[in-house]
């Protein structure tokens, strides 16, 4: 055999050529048979690869990108998918996992700028938008670890990386996980909190067979009863504080207020009888009396404000006060701008151990300082009537608060509340309805009534005391104004201003009513 010398080229230059070994340097042949010297035989030598072969192969190693590198397109791939294809320059890669990513962003963006807010969380509070919410999260998250494994494990690097890289995409999938599970924590919350929300317990008090209140004709008005319930320490029973209704035109886009006074006796019944005591505790005491009123406490409520007014009431939102205050901080407090100055030494509770004042112009209120605001009544000039007026303004300035842009930040906590301390019997499938109006309301297409004199006049009457004695024609009379037809503009004229005198006079029954 005749064997070649190969010389060894440093890695990365260009073996010189291989020739055979020239006859004068060759070895001489020997007999094997000759045995008169000994010889060490010349092992065979492998060929050599080809030299082009080898000269791809050590440059394939020279230019094998680093672990940096292949983490570092990791990390861009699970913030955008594809963006890691690109830099380990896998064009149509990059093109498949990016094109549905930046689909979904341009629909997210155009439904962002088309949908206004409230309307867009009032969709979101459907069950099956929640689902479909929660899956979509799950397969968004699925997307962006695919796409930061397939730039990390690219054929291009070493199918083992080394320890350090190993940790670095670990690092790069928990921190991708964390925004997903936040999201997966709000949807499932959101499902556990309005499932409480939105119940019937109120409305059947615990009665079986108790019925809820009639459905809106399309396009009709929806009358809501919104009750704040104070069932503070040392009572036996809660007391319905705030008695407000909001009616929403889909039609016209506006929103009509009115307050129903808490100390009104001798409401009727849809019995045909009346309520002799005060009004405020008739919910309480049709929760305690099944037999007598089997439709349920907050139904009896519902229907007895109804008759007062003269409309049907629809559905019912239920609040107790501290839920509200609770609610207030959750929305980062609320802006109020205040008529006149306020001063109740006298008060206390919620927050404020005694005696709470306030200046005239804006303020930003906490829960507390808002519920104050809400409840106090004896300052000099003020009363049940100015402070229901007030309860007025707070709601719009909550409105206003709800809508405001910084509202996803908040979410969680505001659930959390809302789904301990609200009840509703509004249908789910309302309130993109309600959302989209709320959405287009103005301060000038909210009208707003407070049930007062002459509609209602001072009394004392034993044992209730200091009542409100309803004159149910003005009552009825003023209202109509107010709950007009669908697309009708609403009007407060026949009533009298919140902010006027509470003592009965012969001019309050001849001065007409200002609006809001």
């Amino acid at each position: 055999m005749q064997a070649h010398r190969i010389r060894r080229d440093p890695p990365g230059q260009r073996p010189a050529a291989v020739r055979p070994l020239s006859r004068a340097s060759r070895p001489a042949r020997r007999d094997a048979a000759d045995d008169d010297f000994d010889f060490e035989p010349i092992a065979a030598v492998a060929p050599a690869p080809p030299v082009r072969a080898r000269a791809r192969a050590v440059a394939e190693v020279d230019d094998r990108p680093s672990d940096r590198r292949r983490v570092f397109s990791a990390l861009l791939s699970s913030v955008v998918p594809g963006t890691g294809q690109l830099v380990n320059a896998r064009w149509r890669i990059a093109v498949q996992f990016a094109l549905p990513s930046l689909v979904l962003a341009g629909v997210a963006v155009l439904v962002a700028k088309l949908v206004p807010l409230p309307q867009l969380l009032a969709l979101a509070l459907a069950p099956t938008t929640i689902v479909a919410l929660l899956i979509l999260n799950a397969i968004v998250f699925g997307w962006r670890v695919l796409a930061a494994g397939q730039a990390f494990f690219d054929r291009r690097f070493d199918w083992r990386p080394r320890p350090a890289a190993g940790a670095g995409l670990a690092l790069i999938l928990v921190v991708t996980a964390v925004p997903h599970l936040f999201a997966a924590s709000i949807g499932l919350g959101a499902m556990n909190a309005f499932s409480s929300i939105f119940s019937t317990a109120s409305v059947t008090g615990g009665v079986a067979g108790a019925r809820s209140g009639p459905v809106p004709v399309p396009g009709g008005r929806i009358n809501v009863l919104l009750v704040g319930v104070d069932s503070g320490t040392g009572r036996d029973h809660a007391l319905s504080d705030t008695m407000m209704v909001i009616s929403v035109d889909p039609v016209g886009r506006t929103v009509s207020m009115v307050s129903v006074p808490r100390d009104m006796v001798n409401a009727p019944l849809s019995s045909g009888a009346s309520y002799a005591p005060k009004l405020n505790s008739l919910m309480s005491f049709a929760q305690r009396n099944p037999k007598q009123f089997p439709e349920g406490g907050m139904r009896t409520l519902e229907d007895t404000i109804g008759l007062i007014l003269g409309i049907p009431i629809n559905y019912y939102v239920t609040a107790d006060l501290a839920s509200f205050e609770n609610l207030v901080d959750a929305l980062g407090g609320i802006d109020i701008n205040v008529a006149k100055a306020l001063d109740d030494p006298t008060y206390h509770g919620y927050g404020v151990k005694m005696g709470w004042s306030v200046t005239a112009g804006p303020h930003h209120f906490d829960g507390s300082d808002a519920l104050a605001y809400a409840r106090i009544r004896h300052p000099a000039g003020e009363s049940d009537f100015t402070r229901q007026a007030r309860q007025q303004a707070l709601l719009i300035a909550l409105r206003h608060q709800l809508a405001s842009p910084d509202l996803v930040l908040r979410l969680p906590s505001l659930i959390s509340i809302v789904g301990k301390d609200i009840e509703t019997d509004i249908p789910r499938d309302q309130l993109p309805n309600l959302a989209a109006v709320a959405s287009e309301i103005t301060s000038k297409s909210i009208f707003q009534l407070v049930v007062r004199y002459p509609m209602v006049r001072p009394g004392t009457v034993s044992p209730y005391g200091s009542v409100q004695i309803p004159d149910l024609a003005k009552i009825q009379a003023a209202a109509a104004l107010l709950f007009t037809a669908p697309g009708v503009k609403p009007s407060v004229a026949g009533a009298t201003s919140a902010a006027a005198s509470t003592e009965p006079s012969p001019a309050d029954s001849s001065s007409p009513s200002t609006g809001p």
